[in-house]
């Protein structure tokens, strides 16, 4: 088993998904634990789903492979939780939510179900603070749950309708405030017409009163608001401001411009593909943005690997095909082995059973093909390959569904429409970013580019990765170019564009910086084309990235069909995720570097 995974691989196992006893201490080997999780979830076919992970055709999110017939419960990576707009369904929401958040659970809420500060409530004649010194107080519970080493990610969202917008997109302003928390701000499509026409009337936000106003049943209708606080987080002055929408949208691209956030999602757009209309709005989505679900809905996510799928430099379609019928029996299984501490979100799981079978190793596919990302032929490509894994993924769903029943739920469905129709999943495919996944399996991650072909991943606990590209390094070798000092000159930069080298390889190994924003846009829509869900991608922009830059991304995003964007200028943060080594550890090998 030891020589099918490479040493950070092995590390990363080791740390995150080997079975511990009591004490603490590892009870079980990588070969074990696929074995368990393959024992778990293959029905009749455990040999066959134990072959495809080992051959990192395929894998299960990390709770999944941590927990799949462990003694701990298994989990879901994503949960999106509702309030009640009360100071007892605040705390209520809370409580279920740490409770979820100790499981591992990662977490999704829509702010803007929470009046506006300076509301007053019916019941005491108390002054409402506002969601964002609620989100604060989360984000302070959250913080004391990290440190058990017990958590999952968090995500909050605010519609652009909501009067108190302006606070929440510069919650973030200084780094490390709600870190517990990624925020993305919902734009609407009126909102978004009403930016790119220009329209110099002000933007008026709306909040709908519930029972706990005198005025039930009625809209506000307000301008935004500043919001300034005293040291107790209490509002001390509230002050309307008359902005045209794109004088708001201005501010949403400064501030993620200035460090990334807050993301934007394109509400009405999500809405537009929701499988359970009856059930209610989307209002938000899980913390990496690419499941959109409804209160205490679920999805649990497993990836396919594609570049393992090129053989011959031939896309192996049967192969494939095989792979995606044995990924969506497996995920599905997930459902049934899977309990929350939350009665609700048993339930609504059950009701749903969504799935969200992803893909990664989409850079590697094209490498493997001699495509340059950033071409006509890769984005043809991607609405081909997803459309053979969306299709075979339902028609999979709706064999299982033959057998087992349809999930509960489908006569409040869009499916109800189709006499005698048959589905397991109320929704199946999605792109995670399978971040740890992806660095188990030595792959490019979700559809991202690769980040560049020499770089330093810093993961939990501040452990770094070093990794070269293996393809890289077989092309070099194959036409006689490889040296170490061109190694040293690529890991400067972790791009070959600036070197002689022949141009069809400069074509081919491109980076996400040698790619411009609109390629990173138009992939993802090319995937989001054939998608039940959400996509999670980050549009890289260079340093030297204007706001218009921006804009114009948000734009193309929303006009392409996206239901979101996430935007990152390079430097724009003190602390990065994924950064260039000026120079190479010495002691590398195949990616590997003794630290």
């Amino acid at each position: 088993m030891n020589e099918l995974f490479s040493e950070q691989a092995l590390d990363i196992i080791e740390h995150r998904y080997l079975a511990r006893n009591d004490r603490n201490e590892i009870v079980e080997t990588p070969e074990d634990m696929f074995k368990r999780v393959a024992k778990t979830l293959g029905e009749n076919k455990t040999n066959e789903l134990y072959k495809t992970m080992i051959e990192k055709k395929f894998v299960p999110a990390g709770r999944t492979l941590a927990n799949a017939g462990g003694p701990t419960k298994l989990v879901s990576n994503c949960i999106v939780l509702g309030f009640k707009d009360s100071m007892e369904g605040i705390f209520q929401t809370l409580k279920d939510a740490s409770q979820l958040q100790q499981q591992g659970c990662g977490l999704g809420f829509a702010w803007h179900l929470l009046r506006p500060a300076g509301s007053m409530a019916k019941t005491n004649r108390g002054i409402s603070s506002g969601p964002v010194s609620f989100m604060r107080v989360y984000n302070q519970a959250f913080g004391v749950i990290k440190q058990q080493n017990r958590h999952g990610a968090n995500m909050g969202v605010m519609s652009v309708d909501h009067p108190d917008i302006l606070e929440f997109i510069h919650c973030k302003e200084k780094e490390g405030d709600f870190i517990n928390f990624n925020i993305s701000v919902g734009l609407t499509d009126k909102f978004m017409k009403a930016v790119f026409k220009d329209e110099q009337t002000p933007w008026m936000c709306e909040f709908p009163c519930n029972r706990e106003s005198d005025f039930e049943g009625e809209v506000q209708v307000m301008l935004p608001r500043r919001i300034k606080r005293d040291n107790r987080e209490v509002p001390t002055e509230i002050i309307p401001v008359k902005m045209t929408a794109k004088q708001l949208f201005d501010e949403i691209v400064s501030a993620a411009w200035s460090n990334g956030e807050p993301g934007v999602i394109f509400l009405d757009t999500i809405n537009k593909s929701n499988p359970l209309p009856a059930n209610g709005k989307i209002h938000t989505t899980n913390p990496c943005g690419e499941q959109g679900l409804q209160d205490g809905d679920v999805c649990n996510l497993g990836s396919l690997n594609l570049g393992v799928f090129v053989k011959n430099k031939e896309i192996d379609w049967k192969d494939l095909e095989k792979t995606t019928r044995l990924a969506v029996m497996a995920l599905d299984n997930v459902i049934d082995q899977t309990e929350h501490s939350i009665e609700k979100v048993n339930t609504t799981m059950r009701n749903n059973r969504r799935i969200g079978l992803g893909i990664m190793g989409w850079a590697d596919m094209l490498i493997k093909l001699d495509i340059g990302y950033n071409t006509k032929r890769a984005l043809e490509l991607a609405e081909e390959v997803m459309t053979f894994i969306n299709e075979t993924a339902h028609n999979e769903s709706e064999k299982r569904a033959v057998k087992l029943g349809s999930f509960p739920n489908i006569k409040k469905s869009v499916f109800a429409k189709i006499p005698d129709y048959k589905k397991r999943n109320a929704a199946i495919t999605t792109v995670a970013p399978t971040g740890t996944i992806s660095m188990v399996f030595d792959c490019s991650s979700g559809i991202e580019p690769h980040f560049a072909l020499a770089y330093v991943k810093t993961v939990m606990q501040g452990r770094k990765f070093y990794y070269i590209n293996e393809d890289l390094q077989q092309a070099l070798k194959e036409r006689n170019l490889y040296t170490d000092e061109l190694i040293e000159q690529i890991s400067q930069t972790g791009s070959i564009q600036h070197l002689n080298l022949p141009e069809d390889m400069k074509t081919t190994f491109v980076c996400a910086m040698d790619i411009n924003a609109n390629d990173h846009i138009e992939m993802q829509a090319a995937f989001q084309k054939h998608i039940d869900n959400s996509i999670s991608k980050t549009i890289n922009f260079p340093n030297t990235a204007t706001k218009k830059d921006v804009q114009s991304g948000y734009y193309l995003a929303w006009t392409l069909g996206c239901k979101g964007c996430t935007v990152y200028r390079d430097g724009s943060r003190n602390e990065q995720v994924l950064t260039i080594e000026a120079q190479t550890d010495k002691n590398c090998k195949s990616g590997v570097c003794d630290l």
